[in-house]
């Protein structure tokens, strides 16, 4: 065996055999395995790169020969569940990568190691779930059901019961869904001349992935308006599934594939006909430029499609280079720290990203080069987030010692992720008041697009104050009571503290698995902000159309309006007791002293149940006299409960908090 460390070629990495038997058998993985552990702790030059090296020469200190062969194969999975597919080893550290003799792809080796289990054992409830984002967002933005999951996401006893039966970490900060999907409302501009150039084609496919498209549909938004600013024809990939990376990252290569079929011929046909084809996510971008192309490396349609795949920023400065991207920035950044994420590193493609944000007048860009430990999913589960936040931490306080204006990665979930760190070890008198934004909504941002001017002095969320007045009545919403999206993101993290503690005096349980969220003018306010900000809507009519649809769950002054949400984490349990409950939004009620029970009105927008099964989302209004409104105001008792065969409760004196808030939304004297 040859003593030479490292090597003078570039990294070179081999097709995945994954279709060879061999590559499934047991002895023969744990075989490589051994031979590369061992080369690895003889080495240890990747150990501060995340968990799965430290669990490794942990494993073999540990052992009595402290060598490998002391370490029982069978401990070799926990160094793989340790390894989130990050690639920097290979791309950064480890100088025996081929065509080094000694060829090792640790990367690679675990993802095989993750397909074995995957034949062996399957995989749990949870891995499957989070691994399915196309089947996710399409469930989680049904517009009944979107604001309903998002309110899950954030309530920290429905995070708890999910952190328990699930194992998604009750303290991980999950990113939104949104109500309307960025394909079912983008407006791709294809009418401007195709002026190719020397290394930039003329035209542009977007390839919207699973983030954009469920959770921030502002960036596919922001991406359209960057290339209609630059007359850059555009459309979108006519019919698209997930890349693919969640199901790789899981070791479900058979899933890959079929993704892979899905895909691939509608964007084949576009890089035949001359398009490049952007992602917004560094994930989806490498799955087509590096992943299938080494799983798939005679497959001449892959091929084709991983030429054709660009990174945004590196279009962009390929437009640039060409001489073809405008550079009319009206709009400084300032001060912005900039993460570049793993799987955008991997691309080698450089710091186009920083490259372009620099040529922003008046801006400021300090790059953190580093993995920020979050990676998809695996941040995400219970078992990995305190290593997750661990990883993460020098990138935290990197990303917060400029002082910056805005927070961004490519990575949106990198983003959130590291807000989430800087945040929580930030000092309480030295609190960070930057801004989360993506590089595309930076750029956009810079060329002064749809940018509008601060209108209110202070936040719309603490505009309504709690005088004699008004005390028991909150004013309506109107257009003028809402910030724009810039003045809006300013206050945006120190709103949802505010809306979180006061939704703790309106969020009521009815037993173990139904609570009536209690809406007012506050959380309306807020979930149209929310909407406007996710979405990126600013032309007046969307914003008129969110206003009409919101404004009605606002109570009236003789009501209350709730959100019934029923609630079983086992989901064939959920599927029984939905069944059973069919008609259980019309037997819920409330009580005033000696008056009759005031059962709800439900679901008045639209119908949410079959005869074979009612939904998990109602809504409720329950309308009350002036009789009822006035015993209320001398204190009598308040009860509300449910009656249904299947499902019955009864809360005989709702608890002064949440009374106190309910009677803000009464106003008859």
């Amino acid at each position: 065996m040859s003593t030479r460390e490292g090597s003078l070629e570039a990294p070179k990495r081999h097709p995945l055999d994954w279709k060879n038997p061999d590559f499934y058998n047991q002895d023969s993985l744990f075989n490589e395995m051994e031979r590369v552990f061992d080369i690895c702790q003889g080495c240890r030059r990747c150990v501060n790169l995340c968990t799965a090296f430290p669990r490794l020469f942990d494993l073999i200190d540990e052992g009595p020969t402290g060598e490998i062969d002391g370490v029982e194969k069978s401990k070799f999975e926990e160094v793989v569940d340790h390894c989130y597919l990050c690639d920097m080893c290979f791309m950064t550290k480890c100088p025996y990568v081929p065509p080094h003799e000694w060829n090792v792809d640790f990367p690679h080796l675990m993802l095989r190691a993750k397909a074995v289990k995957f034949q062996n054992k399957g995989a749990g409830f949870r891995d499957k779930l989070l691994s399915s984002t196309d089947l996710m967002g399409k469930l989680a933005t049904i517009s009944v059901v979107v604001q309903s999951v998002n309110t899950i996401n954030k309530t920290p006893a429905t995070r708890k019961l999910m952190d328990a039966t699930l194992g998604i970490h009750a303290d991980r900060k999950l990113p939104e869904y949104a109500a309307k999907k960025f394909r079912s409302h983008a407006k791709p501009n294809d009418s401007f001349a195709v002026t190719n150039g020397e290394r930039s084609p003329g035209k542009v496919a977007i390839y919207a992935t699973c983030y954009v498209n469920y959770n921030e549909p502002g960036i596919g938004h922001d991406l359209l308006k960057i290339l209609a600013h630059n007359e850059i024809p555009t459309c979108l990939v006519e019919k698209e599934s997930c890349c693919g990376m969640p199901k790789l990252e899981l070791g479900d290569l058979k899933a890959v594939e079929k993704l892979k079929n899905e895909n691939i011929p509608y964007l084949l046909k576009l890089a035949q006909e001359g398009y490049a084809i952007l992602s917004a996510v560094p994930s989806c971008t490498l799955m087509y430029k590096q992943e299938l192309p080494l799983m798939f490396p005679d497959d001449e349609a892959v091929q084709a499609v991983a030429a054709a795949m660009f990174d945004p920023f590196e279009y962009f400065a390929l437009r640039n280079q060409d001489k073809l991207l405008k550079t009319d920035f009206t709009k400084p950044l300032g001060n912005v720290a900039y993460h570049i994420p793993c799987h955008q590193r991997v691309q080698n493609i450089g710091k186009k990203t920083r490259d372009m944000l620099q040529l922003v007048p008046d801006t400021q860009v300090n790059v953190v080069e580093r993995c920020s430990g979050h990676d998809g999913t695996w941040g995400v589960k219970s078992e990995y987030f305190a290593d997750s936040m661990k990883i993460g931490r020098p990138v935290f306080k990197q990303m917060a010692a400029s002082k910056p204006d805005y927070i961004s990665s490519d990575c949106a979930i990198a983003a959130r992720h590291i807000e989430q760190g800087i945040n929580e070890i930030g000092d309480k008198d030295d609190e960070n008041t930057a801004q989360k934004c993506h590089p595309l909504t930076l750029l956009r941002m810079a060329y002064g697009d749809d940018v509008m001017q601060e209108t209110a002095s202070e936040p719309a969320y603490l505009a309504v104050k709690n005088t004699p007045e008004n005390e028991k009545h909150m004013a309506k919403i109107t257009r003028e009571s809402l910030l724009t999206l810039e003045a809006y993101a300013k206050v945006r993290n120190d709103s949802c503290v505010q809306i979180m503690a006061h939704k703790k005096q309106r969020n009521i349980p009815l037993g173990d698995n139904v609570t009536l969220i209690f809406e007012d003018e506050f959380t309306i306010r807020y979930q149209i902000q929310e909407m406007l900000h996710v979405e990126r809507i600013f032309q007046e009519e969307e914003i008129a159309h969110e206003l009409a649809t919101y404004a009605p769950l606002v109570p009236d002054g003789s009501n209350w309006k709730a959100t019934m949400m029923i609630e079983y984490p086992d989901p064939s349990e959920r599927a029984t007791q939905l069944a059973a409950m069919v008609g259980i939004e019309d037997k819920v009620w409330v009580k005033i002293a000696e008056h009759a029970p005031v059962y709800a009105i439900a679901d008045e927008d639209l119908e949410r149940e079959t005869a074979e099964k009612t939904s998990a989302v109602h809504f409720l209004r329950f309308e009350l006299t002036t009789e009822m409104i006035q015993a209320l105001q001398q204190g009598v008792v308040l009860s509300m409960g449910v009656e249904h065969p299947a499902y019955c409760v009864t809360i005989e004196a709702v608890d002064a908090k949440y009374r106190e808030s309910l009677m803000n939304d009464l106003t008859i004297s």
